[in-house]
């Protein structure tokens, strides 16, 4: 096995709201080159599930090129197998898969639904239920895992609710929908942001976030079992459930928070969270998450110290992951740029 050239291309457990840091760690598994079915197999499996592998064809060789990341419950990787195989699962799945072509064809089954799956259309496969695909040798796929637990919590928290059964998508995905495509933005920035060797991605806050807009989006995006309930247009919240997320955004602003986990811990959907901050607040509940975190910010650049303090690394430790935005909303909440505020808080004055 050798690792093969460049790093990640593009062409789980539940958690609390309260999330350690090391859950949403990325993790970027090895790119390899494999020739060998056993060790194709096997690399396969330590990245998505334990399954089979037959050759279809004469080549007694493969080309296997695997790249992949894992950041909390989301696992993103491109695979080839660079000859015809069939590839079956040695037992149900305990996970939710999403399969996108990015050139050739596929034949995808999940349970007793078969999708013939291009770079129009995506194929999916739900857990508890057998699955398969026959792979041409050249179709290069963007395969997409999410931890079962993790998209199911991201669901109670849409819903405001526990979901009393299990999530069933429908198992083929229309690439060129609107909503589609809005996802697929989103795992191409995932993909582009995590493949940075130092950015966001290692940032606790910002990583929640780039995990938490890839099960959100994907739960908008493509038809489910729940898919009526969220489209519901008349939520109704109770102010007690606005005083409890303040409260929890107030006391833990360094918590890698969502709109997702807000309303969950309150024990309300996301819409009926956002429409009773809209009504008793004034505005959504991440804008006051950031005016808490701005500041918080605004106290650790004015505290005097041994030394000046990074702007930058303040920041980004406060989940401001675009410097440029951060900086006007700074300026606009406290009528200074935050490297003013630093330089009064320690006695400088620009040379």
């Amino acid at each position: 096995m050798s690792p093969a050239a460049g790093p990640f291309e593009p062409p789980g457990r539940r958690r609390s709201a309260s999330a350690s840091a090391h859950e949403q760690t990325l993790h970027r598994h090895p790119t390899v080159r494999i020739g060998e079915p056993v060790e194709a197999r096997e690399a396969v499996s330590r990245v998505y599930t334990p399954h089979h592998l037959e050759l279809l064809g004469p080549t007694p060789r493969l080309d296997v090129r695997l790249s992949a990341v894992s950041l909390g419950g989301v696992t993103v990787g491109v695979l080839r197998y660079g000859v015809d195989v069939e590839v079956i699962n040695d037992e149900p799945l305990n996970s939710y898969y999403i399969n996108v072509p990015l050139a050739g064809t596929a034949i995808s089954w999940s349970g007793t639904d078969r999708v013939v799956s291009s770079p129009s259309r995506a194929a999916v496969f739900l857990p508890d239920l057998p699955g398969g695909i026959t792979w041409a040798g050249d179709c290069a796929q963007l395969c997409v895992k999410f931890a079962r637990e993790a998209l199911e919590l991201e669901l109670e928290g849409l819903l405001g609710r526990p979901a009393a059964k299990p999530i069933r998508f429908a198992t083929s995905m229309d690439l060129t929908a609107a909503a589609s495509q809005g996802w697929l933005a989103v795992l191409a920035f995932f993909k582009r942001e995590c493949a940075r060797p130092v950015g966001i991605a290692q940032q606790p806050i910002a990583a929640r976030h780039l995990e938490h807009l890839l099960l959100h989006g994907f739960l908008l995006a493509q038809p489910h079992s729940y898919s009526d309930v969220l489209d519901d247009p008349y939520p109704n919240v109770q102010p007690r459930a606005v005083r409890d997320a303040v409260d929890l955004m107030e006391s833990h602003p360094e918590l890698p928070f969502t709109a997702t986990d807000l309303a969950r811990r309150a024990g309300v959907s996301v819409r009926a969270l956002q429409d009773g901050f809209r009504r008793h607040v004034g505005m959504p509940p991440m804008t006051y998450l950031r005016e808490v975190r701005l500041t918080r910010v605004h106290a650790e650049l004015s505290a005097p110290g041994p030394g000046p303090v990074t702007v930058a690394e303040v920041a980004l430790r406060w989940g401001f992951v675009h410097l440029g935005r951060f900086g006007v909303a700074y300026r606009r909440k406290f009528g200074v740029p935050p490297s003013r505020t630093v330089r009064e808080a320690h006695g400088t004055r620009r040379g």
